[in-house]
């Protein structure tokens, strides 16, 4: 692992980002047990009440909670900038964002409009406390050293809060507040954002640094660093005026840009592994090879006019889902790994022999939730032409976020157990 130029004395306390990354897995067993109850309602169509549920479960209560717990560790590690009351950000977030993704789907699936309203309302809330000391930081940020990741974690910070705008507008429109002349442009633009924005530039700023720290591959290209991130802010932008133009077919190609633009990294970093200093296939790594293709996929899906589930299935859960369950499988048993060290340097307790990654987070397990995801996600894909077997699909990515979920709280529990060790001797 190449670890220099971390500014590793800098992280937050561990139970920070672990609050955020333990109560994310939830969200998607409750996806997975959503679809396994309704099949053939939520995979009808992506404008059912049953998969408008579903999606923001995932993409606000896992995606949401994962990626910002994310930042919190990388910001002042990657990019040496510290979130300012990280304490109050970390303590608040969670039960926000909880919060306001459970009452999005329970209000999409007919609550009535005023648990969607406090769904919207508290989920904006949990974000917008991230993104107030978060944009703080990347404004503070050094730049130099890292200034294509910087450049991409800010545009990355930006399309959140465009997203969420647009969230709120989209319910605002849904409960007659107010008027969208073209609604279902509206919410592929809202979709453009948090996908190809939020999740896809913060996939390359993380991307770009975590790929050869954790894989020991080269460094990505320079060009491809430089361009890449303002190319696709671009797009959103442009994609965004056309919309409100009256132009959604012209914006619809625009995104599209914005989507190939991301492809071409997908098949970036596919080289990039293949040519790694370390042949070993780890569970992290076999995620990043199935997320790339899935990426190249769903643009090459979207390019010849697939159905929108088909897109939104290799995009959010091959993509989104599959990205995020490895890199938690990595990050977290780093995380817990650095904290233990720093601990026994700190105290002098050298007597004490400390676990390694491994032993945190067993990596045969970590390719039992790998199996089963990449099941999953092949059954949900069959379920599109065949919607009756999609209960399967459900049961199987609800076990594969449970997976998820046992081998966090394993690994955080094995930290805790260590850690209660290092007190100081004598």
């Amino acid at each position: 692992m190449k670890t220099a130029g971390l500014s590793l004395e800098q992280a937050p306390p561990i139970e920070l980002p672990l609050g955020l990354f333990l109560a994310a897995p939830l969200f998607l067993i409750a996806a997975g047990l959503l679809l396994a109850a309704q099949p053939e309602v939520l995979l009808a169509s992506r404008w059912t009440p049953a998969a408008l549920a579903a999606t923001h479960l995932i993409a606000v209560g896992f995606l949401g909670q994962v990626m910002c717990g994310a930042l919190l560790q990388i910001l002042p590690v990657l990019a040496g900038a510290p979130v300012p009351a990280v304490r109050v950000v970390g303590t608040l977030v969670p039960p926000l964002l909880s919060g306001g993704a459970g009452l999005l789907a329970w209000g999409f699936l007919g609550a009535g409009a005023e648990v969607l309203m406090w769904g919207g309302l508290l989920s904006a809330t949990g974000f917008l406390v991230f993104l107030g000391p978060a944009a703080h930081a990347l404004v503070r940020a050094p730049a130099v050293g890292l200034p294509d990741t910087v450049w991409a974690l800010r545009l990355a910070g930006s399309a959140l809060a465009v997203t969420v705008a647009l969230g709120l507008v989209l319910v605002a429109a849904l409960l007659g507040g107010v008027r969208l002349g073209d609604f279902p442009a509206w919410v592929d633009t809202h979709l453009a954002w948090g996908l190809l924005g939020w999740v896809g530039l913060l996939v390359l700023g993380v991307a770009y640094q975590l790929v050869p720290m954790f894989h020991l591959t080269p460094e990505y290209p320079a060009a491809l660093r430089r361009w890449l991130a303002p190319m696709v802010a671009g797009a959103l932008l442009l994609g965004t005026v056309l919309t409100g133009s009256g132009a959604a077919e012209v914006a619809a190609v625009v995104f599209l840009a914005g989507a190939l633009g991301l492809a071409v990294f997908a098949l970036v970093t596919l080289g990039l592994l293949h040519r790694r200093e370390r042949a070993r296939l780890d569970a992290t790594l076999l995620h990043w090879v199935a997320a790339m293709l899935c990426l190249a996929g769903s643009a090459l899906a979207a390019a010849v006019g697939a159905p929108g589930l088909a897109i939104g299935v290799l995009g959010l859960l091959g993509v989104g889902v599959g990205l995020t369950a490895g890199m938690l499988l990595k990050i977290v048993p780093f995380l817990g790994w650095f904290h233990l060290q720093h601990r026994q340097i700190a105290l002098r307790r050298f007597d004490l022999r400390l676990p390694h990654m491994r032993a945190l987070l067993p990596e045969t397990w970590a390719r039992v939730q790998l199996a089963t995801h990449l099941i999953a996600l092949a059954a949900l894909l069959l379920a599109l032409a065949e919607p009756r077997i999609g209960w399967i699909a459900g049961v199987l990515l609800g076990l594969s976020a449970l997976t998820l979920e046992v081998l966090l709280v394993v690994a955080a529990l094995r930290y805790r157990r260590f850690a209660g060790r290092l007190a100081p001797a004598g």
